[in-house]
């Protein structure tokens, strides 16, 4: 997610800070799929449900066939520049991230929660999921393979109709005021909506537009990164042969990275404005020893592996 400066100036007199931020023309262009306006007009980047991504794809050349290396895969990007590689636009990295998922209610939690916490497990430093990452490492902020799962939070919140983004914000803000939550400035907050609840930005709404996004606000003069995640029980969020749960994993292996590899203004591919687990998006799921589902990493090259989205 992502803002134009001038768009950030204008949020934060509204009083609504995005850490999303660069001055960037490809960012900076609302197309309604990829990067739509959020609630204060707000350039947001999102994950589009698969029907939209493969509808508006944005691949420059002739996508490579995939290559075999050291035990792993290495396929073409699904979406943006071939060869293109994530370039470096200054902004810093999270470095030893914490990722703390926040379910809004009992019934979302006993969905989700035992699936969210096994993927998380194996997710972190035990396959392509995070290892792929640490080559964005920059000056003093090395990524590490190894992802904290902090402690959950299970709520007891009704479930609303729909949560604007500016609601999400003020939830989670909350939570840190009564003392539930720590504001850290390398943990992701992960929240987990219940059935029923639809997401919006803007216009925008999840489901019909977007199955998830990563975010972050100003709180107490620290930068609070979190995603939210819409249940993706909808037909637009859906994948033949994929549950809630299966869908909700998939999504959040794209956000973790994201918010990580890109938090404010870091990795993107300049040529189409997209960031590393946008160029993988959708294409060559696989799964995880524990039998989550996870989306590939684009990989600028590591190790020796090619150029290109990476699974085991």
């Amino acid at each position: 997610m992502r803002k134009a400066a001038l768009i950030l100036t204008i949020a934060a007199l509204l009083g609504a800070t995005q850490a999303y931020a660069q001055g960037n023309s490809a960012q900076a262009r609302e197309d309604g799929v990829w990067r739509i306006r959020g609630d204060n007009g707000e350039i947001v980047h999102v994950l589009p449900d698969p029907a939209s991504a493969e509808a508006a794809e944005h691949r420059f050349g002739i996508q490579p066939p995939a290559e075999h290396v050291n035990g792993y895969s290495v396929f073409g990007a699904s979406y943006g520049a071939v060869p293109g590689a994530m370039n470096d636009h200054g902004g810093a990295v999270v470095s030893n991230a914490a990722f703390l998922a926040i379910y809004y209610n009992a019934a979302t939690a006993s969905a989700l929660q035992s699936g969210i916490s096994s993927f998380l497990a194996n997710f972190s430093n035990s396959d392509p999921g995070m290892k792929v990452i640490t080559q964005y490492s920059k000056g003093g902020n090395a990524i590490s393979a190894t992802l904290t799962h902090s402690a959950d939070l299970v709520d007891n919140q009704p479930a609303p109709h729909r949560i604007s983004d500016s609601g999400v914000q003020s939830y989670i803000a909350g939570l840190f005021n009564a003392g539930r939550l720590t504001a850290n400035t390398n943990t992701i907050y992960g929240v987990y909506l219940p059935q029923g609840t639809t997401s919006t930005q803007g216009q925008y709404a999840s489901c019909r537009n977007y199955c998830g996004y990563h975010s972050s606000f100003t709180y107490s003069g620290k930068t609070i990164l979190y995603a939210v995640f819409p249940y993706n029980d909808c037909s637009g969020c859906s994948l033949s042969g994929k549950s809630v749960l299966d869908m909700q994993t998939i999504v959040t292996s794209h956000e973790i990275r994201e918010a990580i590899t890109d938090p404010v203004n870091a990795w993107w591919e300049s040529a189409s404005g997209y960031e590393a687990d946008d160029k993988c998006a959708w294409h060559n799921l696989y799964q995880q020893a524990g039998g989550a589902w996870v989306q590939p990493e684009y990989s600028n090259a590591l190790s020796g592996w090619p150029r290109g989205c990476v699974t085991p």
